[in-house]
């Protein structure tokens, strides 16, 4: 399904509400770079598909931008481009299709630290999941050609045509509406940089990314497929912030970390050995 003017605002009516507008800047000037965080990531996409059979991984890389919200809620903007790509089996295990295709993709969203919220939000805390969800866009751009395996499959099924190696069978371009899920974890490594690690399911409303959502047998007979395009992210990034939320060093905000924090440090001291106390002199 390709993009048109009420995809368009469905999308940005999703958007406003994904995105939280509440503040906590009410009394300050709004500093749109106080709590950011930028997010320069690479990893691996897998594909799933009515084509695919084999050789569903590639590559994909992008960054992320974020803004601290709220103490365990932040805004997110997402961008990411690489390679798709899969190979179509035919009976005796041979390529009979492949597909490639290049795509970008930009969400956006908001992340969710569920630790943050319940105990507090401790920015140096050591490890700190958080949920992810998106909505966006896709553009694709999916070529599908002929394997070996085709000629063979045409020997046993004189009626499909006459198939070439590497002759490109269906070309494939557009815009399709995405929503992504997904979750992730930082590990705090100092001040100004932090360490992720993302997964995101996305489901594209296109089922064109494999290069088709329907094949032909080259004498007009036009067969459907199960629509069921989609594919996982998998990511490692480099969280550089840009400047420090309000949050960082307010007690108001960080009080049940801190209380709990000083808690089990009392508990931990409680265990210790009790050192000899020195004895004082007697007062004449």
């Amino acid at each position: 399904m390709h993009f048109n003017s009420k995809s368009i605002i469905i999308l940005i009516l999703l958007a406003v509400i994904t995105i939280p507008l509440y503040s906590q800047y009410s009394r300050k000037k709004f500093d749109v770079t106080q709590g950011m965080h930028v997010v320069p990531m690479a990893g691996v996409n897998v594909f799933y598909g009515d084509l695919v059979d084999k050789s569903r991984a590639s590559y994909t890389l992008g960054v992320a931008v974020e803004r601290e919200m709220m103490t365990f809620l932040n805004a997110r903007a997402y961008l990411m481009a690489g390679q798709m790509q899969g190979k179509q089996l035919n009976g005796n295990d041979q390529v009979y299709a492949y597909f490639k295709n290049f795509y970008t993709e930009f969400s956006v969203g908001a992340t969710y630290k569920p630790i943050d919220h319940v105990y507090g939000y401790f920015r140096q805390r050591s490890f700190n999941p958080y949920i992810i969800g998106q909505i966006g866009i896709n553009y694709f751009n999916a070529t599908e050609k002929y394997g070996p395996g085709a000629a063979e499959f045409q020997q046993t099924h004189p009626n499909f045509g006459q198939p070439r190696l590497d002759q490109v069978w269906h070309k494939k371009a557009g815009v399709t509406p995405l929503f992504s899920l997904g979750g992730g974890l930082t590990y705090y490594y100092n001040s100004m940089f932090l360490l992720r690690a993302e997964v995101l399911a996305n489901k594209p409303l296109s089922d064109e990314l494999d290069g088709h959502k329907e094949w032909d047998d080259n004498f007009g007979n036009i067969y459907k497929t199960d629509a069921g395009d989609f594919y996982y992210t998998a990511t490692l990034g480099l969280d550089i912030v840009i400047k420090d939320s309000r949050w960082k060093n307010e007690p108001k905000y960080t009080r049940k970390a801190y209380t709990k924090l000083r808690k089990a440090n009392m508990t931990k001291g409680k265990n210790r050995k009790k050192l000899p106390q020195r004895p004082q002199k007697r007062r004449r």
